[in-house]
């Protein structure tokens, strides 16, 4: 019965993964075919460290996050090449060692705005990044509008030359978003959970940005990484606004949720800016060195990164990985091609057989023919002399009970006259082990005792299985013919 289950839940787990990595195989195959055709459509990334820089406003929201911001805050201000930038960090008031260690940051470099949330901590992702954008609105009162927003998570390694590409799509090929592919730094202790999750994310995340633009639809966000242009942000705002001016005038009919209705609440000319409109004057610079960093990472993890990066005595990184890959298909291969052949070596027979194959995994050579009974001298005697005297179907009386020669076990007596089944006999006490454990895996015997008795046998000690007990002889057999083939 158990067996019967596991093939059951073994065949719908198997199903339900067919099912589910269709959609995988079809990105991976449009991934191919379009991968070529999107590098072809990439800008020259070259011309972009001659743009002029334009001001960048960086979200960061951190709740308990006092082992990591110093981290992220001290590698970006260290390493970025770009200067015209802002971080704003949302913190909250009930988080004091966070918002300790971003406000040490920010005496030492005014690049780094805390923003301390109105509410206690947790909120939610979403209030974090109003929070941030309320504080943006505020100090661009005094110093001038951004035109470009980041979003990053506070443990992220920002590459250096992440805001050069922003400002180059967003400030002047007129892109409205950019999401750029979310790689996993990988750590010492978590490189099992990197190479598992983290990386299938990323893999799957970054093919997916780029079939679904190639396919023209929306393109996924992962929530880090992000950017925006400022007119986005402006769009937004009169779009929530009108909707609940909308919303007020529904009793004149109109309909908040009718796009045609919002052309004449939001114009064109109302979402445009001109280069006067992202006017900075904030000259505010770094006082002094940062070097707030809490944890292990005290080099550039980035370098990890490139495809040259050898550690002594190490592979190069694609080497490594060709090497877990085969590795990984080596072993599923080998997996399936056994459970191939016992299926097919196991297929005609019952349930519990096909269960035997657990136990017989481990037999040692010596235990080879061990399974068929084992009968003493005066045994095989008293069978020549009682071959005439045949109860029913094979069942011959011996010395010590009854040989059922259909299912070769015997029936023997014990003091209180119910019966014993000697299912078999082995020459090593774990083969008689493992028999017992692939006995008691049937469910036929949950109510009856499976023991071992060791007995000596001209000198050899062997190991019998036994199973009580039986009020009849034909209880007993009935439960043998669950359990095990006749002997033709």
């Amino acid at each position: 019965m158990i067996y019967e289950i596991f093939q059951i839940l073994l065949w719908v787990t198997a199903i339900m993964l067919f099912i589910s990595g269709i959609d995988d195989l079809y990105l991976d195959v449009l991934y191919w075919l379009q991968r070529r055709k999107y590098k072809k459509k990439l800008p020259d990334f070259s011309e972009m460290f001659d743009k002029q820089e334009k001001p960048i406003a960086i979200f960061l929201g951190a709740w308990r996050e006092s082992s990591v911001i110093g981290r992220t805050l001290s590698y970006a201000i260290r390493n970025l090449n770009y200067t015209n930038f802002r971080f704003f960090v949302g913190v909250y008031p009930n988080d004091p060692d966070t918002l300790r260690v971003v406000q040490e940051i920010s005496r030492k470099d005014a690049r780094v705005i805390p923003c301390v949330n109105s509410q206690n901590g947790p909120t939610t992702k979403a209030d974090n990044l109003n929070s941030l954008f309320a504080g943006v609105m505020e100090y661009e009162k005094r110093f001038g509008k951004f035109e470009v927003i980041l979003v990053h998570d506070a443990e992220d390694f920002i590459h250096p030359n992440s805001l050069k590409l922003y400002n180059f799509l967003l400030g002047y090929k007129g892109y409205h978003a950019v999401q750029i592919p979310v790689i996993p730094i990988k750590s010492n202790l978590g490189k099992l959970f990197h190479r598992t999750y983290c990386d299938a994310f990323a893999e799957v995340h970054t093919k997916d940005m780029i079939v679904r633009q190639a396919m023209g639809t929306f393109i996924p966000f992962a929530g880090t990484g992000m950017g925006f242009h400022r007119k986005t942000f402006n769009y937004l705002e009169k779009y929530n606004w009108d909707l609940e001016k909308a919303r007020m005038h529904k009793k004149d009919g109109v309909d908040p949720f009718d796009v045609e209705s919002k052309k004449d609440v939001i114009t064109e000319s109302e979402t445009k800016f001109s280069e006067d409109d992202f006017t900075f004057s904030n000259d505010e610079s770094q006082k002094s060195g940062i070097y707030i960093n809490e944890t292990s990472y005290h080099d550039d993890p980035f370098v990890s990164l490139n495809d040259d990066h050898v550690q002594p005595g190490s592979k190069k990184v694609p080497d490594s990985i060709k090497g877990y890959t085969f590795m990984f298909l080596a072993m599923v291969i080998g997996w399936v091609s056994f459970l191939i052949y016992t299926g097919n070596t196991e297929a005609q027979q019952d349930v519990i057989s096909s269960a035997d194959l657990i136990g017989k995994i481990n037999f040692v050579p010596s235990d080879a023919n061990a399974n068929e009974i084992k009968l003493t001298a005066e045994d095989k005697l008293q069978k020549e002399l009682n071959n005439a005297k045949i109860l029913k179907d094979n069942i011959i009386i011996v010395n010590n009970g009854f040989s059922d020669e259909k299912y070769n076990v015997l029936y023997i007596k014990d003091k209180h006259g119910d019966f014993i089944i000697q299912e078999s006999v082995w020459s090593t006490e774990p083969a008689a082990m493992n028999r017992v454990e692939v006995l008691k895996a049937t469910d036929y015997f949950t109510e009856k005792d499976i023991e071992i008795q060791s007995v000596n046998s001209n000198g050899e000690i062997l190991y019998k299985v036994l199973i009580s007990s039986y009020g009849t002889i034909d209880r007993a057999r009935e439960d043998v013919a669950k359990i095990k083939q006749p002997v033709l």
